[in-house]
């Protein structure tokens, strides 16, 4: 048994008040002579005998009445099965509200967060019990305390939101932990709405907590599927070649899924292939987009290429739309800033139908020489951090930009002209075009040398003719000749020209392929990266139920679903309220001790 006002424990004592006054108001016995008493001797000791029995009976209707008014005081709580209000609770509600909780029950349609909001309306409204709540991304400071009203904890409720992150609720159950040792209630729990994707549920792996846990689980009772669709651009070099996206679909969920992969430009569909995958399987498909996608461009030149993968089975949307923007080639923004060598790359350009620009806010690519001043180096190495593709001609030694990019230039030694020895062919830019680089003959200015730079190409003394430079997947590009020496003009004259600066106005605008990156946002497609929601919040590999059932009863707590009514988590408390009891008990006592007082004083008269 515990007591809800253990301070006012001594107070039980007065319940022997009663006691007390009849024992000091007994009347002394006193011997009165009287003459032929044998006749009344026998009647004297029975009425004696009747009056000692009904002393007693009211000497304990009094002091239970008196001991059950005080212990009512106390507020005891004690674990009977009697239809009694539960002991004072303070209860936690800790909600998950990560990426997983957006998935969508199959019958309803309805998301499993706004099912766990409603749930805690009714938690709010009906028990009769101090709540506080805690969201997994908020865990710093409640939405709301204990002693909020019951309005404002309806506001906190509704004003609750999903994110796309993948939250562990590990920190937020402490913090429920740590807020309930400041409640003096008897029976203290934390609730946790999930749907048991997130640590420390899905290892089964629960803390050291001085409270119980009872986790209700949002997810439905059958089986879930979820299929998770990531994909890669891969970008034509060339002209005249095909786009292709290879999309790559894994089935993240106990049971297998039948569905359907769509392609889509500009919001039109242009293929759909059906699909069918085993059960924790994965399939890669290759997308291939006409010739004529390239060029689907909208006013701002940009193109739009989307993948969605529906399945009705499938439970989470949001990781099956994969989307890629990226601007028309026709529409690149590509600034020709070189200081020699300006008109030959404003014909090849030219001949590939890009128009060459002088100068472009948001360029896509710039062409230029190694720049003069230290401003229009920091300019330029800001283009490339900022997302731009860079192609340089190293035409200028004493360039603050190689101090700016950490490279160590020097002059090369040799004033000969000097022949291309090796093409790293395996790279997308330089394939098939090495046997025509090996023919064409340029002396180099400079030789640069740094760890960070991947040499793509080189002359037979071993010096770099090509280098390329990386910045989170933008290129940048240098080529150790320039264009205005009457010894490289055999590169400017020469077959290979025109396709290589192609590729390298395009390898530096768009890269090779585009993958997608992670990201606690909804999927998007810029010109400048695509993304897809974390993996951990698409995996439906999850726990059976009776383990995390079995494992929560081992620490004392339970494991409800989200069909149990929240009355449910008081019917769980085996401590109740005694306090009404008790007053009843008391009150009943005087009753008794009133009706028989009366009822013996009129039969005495």
């Amino acid at each position: 048994m515990l007591w809800g006002q253990p301070q006012y424990l001594p107070l039980l004592g007065f319940a022997l008040l009663p006691l007390l006054v009849h024992l000091l108001a007994r009347r002394q016995r006193r011997l009165v002579l009287f003459s032929m008493t044998r006749f009344l001797q026998e009647v004297a000791y029975q009425t004696q005998g009747r009056r000692w029995l009904r002393e007693l009976l009211l000497l304990l209707l009094r002091t239970g009445a008196a001991f059950f008014a005080l212990l009512a005081l106390v507020r005891p709580y004690a674990p009977l099965q009697l239809p009694l209000p539960p002991a004072p609770t303070a209860i936690v509600l800790v909600v998950d509200n990560s990426l997983s909780m957006q998935s969508r029950d199959l019958k309803t349609r309805r998301q499993w967060f706004e099912q766990a909001k409603r749930w805690c309306q009714q938690a709010v409204k009906g028990l009769h019990a101090d709540v506080a709540l805690l969201t997994a991304e908020r865990v710093s400071k409640p939405l709301c305390s204990f002693t909020a009203s019951p309005s404002q904890r309806l506001r906190a409720v509704q004003q609750m939101q999903p994110t796309f992150k993948a939250l562990d609720l590990l920190a937020a159950l402490q913090a429920a932990d740590d807020l309930l040792t400041t409640q003096t209630a008897a029976v203290k729990r934390i609730v946790v709405i999930t749907d048991l994707q997130s640590e420390p549920f899905r290892s089964l792996r629960l803390p050291s907590l001085r409270h119980p846990v009872t986790v209700v689980d949002v997810k439905p009772s059958e089986s879930m599927g979820n299929g998770r669709l990531t994909a890669r651009l891969r970008f034509p070099l060339d002209p005249a070649t095909n786009v292709d996206i290879v999309a790559e679909l894994q089935n993240l969920s106990p049971q297998g899924l039948q569905g359907e992969l769509r392609l889509l430009v500009a919001g039109k569909e242009v293929q759909r292939i059906p699909v069918s995958i085993a059960p924790s399987g994965k399939i890669l498909r290759t997308l291939t987009l006409p010739i004529w996608v390239m060029q689907a461009a909208d006013e701002q030149g940009r193109v739009q290429v989307e993948v969605h993968w529906r399945s009705p089975a499938d439970a989470l949307p949001w990781d099956d739309r994969v989307v890629f923007t990226f601007r028309a080639p026709s529409r690149l923004k590509v600034v020709n800033a070189l200081d020699t060598g300006r008109s030959f790359v404003d014909a090849a350009l030219r001949a590939v139908g890009i128009v060459p620009l002088r100068s472009a806010p948001n360029a896509d690519v710039i062409l230029s020489s190694a720049p003069a001043t230290q401003e229009a180096a920091q300019a330029l190495v800001q283009q490339w951090q900022q997302g731009c593709g860079v192609v340089v001609f190293a035409d200028r030694l004493n360039s603050p930009l190689w101090k700016a990019l950490n490279l160590s230039v020097q002059p090369h030694p040799n004033r000969r002209s000097l022949a291309v020895q090796w093409v790293d062919e395996n790279h997308p830019l330089l394939t098939s075009l090495g046997a025509a680089l090996r023919t064409v003959v340029m002396q180099p200015v400079v030789t640069v040398a740094s760890d960070s730079a991947r040499v793509l190409a080189s002359f037979d003394d071993g010096s770099p003719l090509l280098l390329e430079l990386k910045n989170e997947g933008q290129r940048f590009f240098i080529m150790s000749v320039a264009l205005d020496t009457p010894r490289n003009s055999a590169l400017v004259q020469s077959s290979v020209f025109i396709p290589l600066l192609h590729r390298l106005v395009r390898v530096a605008a768009y890269g090779t392929e585009r993958h997608l990156q992670e990201a606690e946002e909804p999927p998007q497609g810029s010109e400048r990266r695509s993304t897809v929601v974390p993996q951990s919040e698409s995996d439906f590999r999850l726990p059976d139920a009776a383990k995390v059932a079995q494992v929560l009863r081992a620490s004392g707590g339970d494991l409800l679903t989200i069909a149990h009514p929240p009355s449910a988590l008081l019917a769980q408390t085996p401590l109740r309220d005694m306090t009404s009891f008790c007053l009843l008990v008391a009150v009943l006592c005087l009753l008794v001790e009133s009706a028989l007082t009366f009822f013996w004083w009129r039969r005495a008269r």
